[in-house]
């Protein structure tokens, strides 16, 4: 653990020197340059790391440096390619007539010192509900392929950079924070012609709430918090109305604690507990073992065999999702249970295989360990 505390501070001091414009730390100081690496792979800030370093980079054991530096080159590529597309993407939309609204990185990554920075795994993008099948047309025109529909996102991807999320909606249903976003397009800002834009407070309200969403799943969680840091010292975020907000959605403690942890982890404040609690899960992950599950089970009061009971048998509105055929044959679902237990019972996919594993072997303990850091971090 201690190792993992010491390359969580020189990754810390280095993305600090990133966003703050300041001198980068000597890379020789660091204690263990093959665990900064490790969690700067982990956090997708290697690109951000190598920009940093730059020529310091020589002072790092050969196989870090080249790591780092094909991170880097890989994220010069995908942010060209991304860029590239998002131009065409945006003629294709307006040139359709569909009103449409860029989300997260496509905006935030303007604040940071250089746009590689800030790694965007995908562009996400908003349209009205009557659009999207006609939106759908546009990506497919543009040479990408459906890859999966969840009903709040339809995720099409071209290889080996390009990954496109067209929402629906900003959150699924039965998320809490639901309700407080269904009037995205009344708070939107007209950019030109069809496209729109989050004003800064909005864009900064709905990255909270969007880590909220990542926090209580166990998933990645440094990212948003540097957009988070970066929105208050370099936009125009009306902190009364963000705080306002947040209340409404009952973030408000953990909206608090976010913010004093930016303190702490880019500005060098002070240290409580607390912070150190949510810093430590942020950075280093969450301290059990098949965390996705553990943070569902933490979630609800549900028994373990209640969860795996639904898990194995889920409800149509989820079902239909994975097997289209069941919108038109409802009655088909317990034939579709069936497939779908032999295809988890046999699965070579190892993303499948973990989730089976998670399943069968997440704990209480774990679940109630994850509880209590979301309680402490205020949620």
């Amino acid at each position: 653990m201690l190792d993992a505390m010491r390359a969580k501070a020189d990754l810390l001091a280095v993305v600090r020197a990133a966003l703050c414009e300041k001198a980068a730390p000597d890379a020789k100081a660091f204690s263990d340059p093959a665990g900064v690496c490790t969690l700067a792979k982990n956090n997708c800030v290697e690109a951000l790391v190598c920009l940093t370093l730059r020529d310091g980079l020589s002072a790092l054991p050969p196989e870090n440096a080249a790591a780092l530096q094909k991170a880097f080159q890989l994220a010069v590529l995908r942010e060209a390619a991304q860029q590239t597309f998002l131009t065409s993407l945006r003629e294709r939309l307006q040139a359709a007539g569909i009103d449409f609204l860029l989300l997260k990185g496509t905006h935030v990554k303007a604040l940071y010192p250089a746009p590689e920075m800030r790694f965007m795994v995908d562009m996400d993008v908003l349209v009205r509900e009557p659009d999207v099948a006609n939106a759908q047309a546009q990506l497919e025109a543009l040479g990408l392929q459906l890859h999966l529909d969840n009903g709040k996102d339809i995720i099409y991807m071209q290889k080996p950079f390009l990954t496109v999320e067209l929402h629906r909606t900003l959150f699924q249903p039965d998320d809490p924070r639901y309700p407080f976003f269904l009037d995205v397009w009344a708070r939107a800002v007209p950019v030109t012609g069809h496209e729109y834009k989050m004003s800064d407070t909005e864009l900064y309200v709905y990255t909270l709430a969007h880590l909220a969403e990542h926090y209580t799943a166990a998933g990645s969680c440094f990212r948003p918090v540097m957009d988070l840091y970066l929105l208050e010292k370099k936009a125009a975020v009306d902190f009364a109305a963000a705080e306002a907000r947040f209340s409404e959605m009952g973030l408000a403690d953990f909206a608090g604690n976010v913010r004093a942890l930016c303190r702490v982890l880019f500005d060098g404040a002070a240290e409580t507990d607390t912070l150190r609690l949510m810093g430590n899960f942020i950075l280093l992950g969450p301290p059990v073992r098949h965390a996705g599950e553990a943070s569902a089970a933490a979630k609800t009061s549900h028994g373990r065999l209640r969860r795996l009971w639904h898990a194995a048998f889920p409800p149509l509105r989820h079902m239909r999702l994975r097997y289209p055929v069941l919108q038109k044959a409802p009655f088909l679902l317990p034939v579709f249970w069936a497939v779908r237990l032999v295809q988890y019972a046999f699965t070579k996919d190892r993303a499948l295989a973990r989730k089976r594993e998670a399943l069968l072997h997440a704990d209480k303990k774990s679940a109630d360990i994850l509880a209590g850091i979301f309680k402490a971090s205020g949620l």
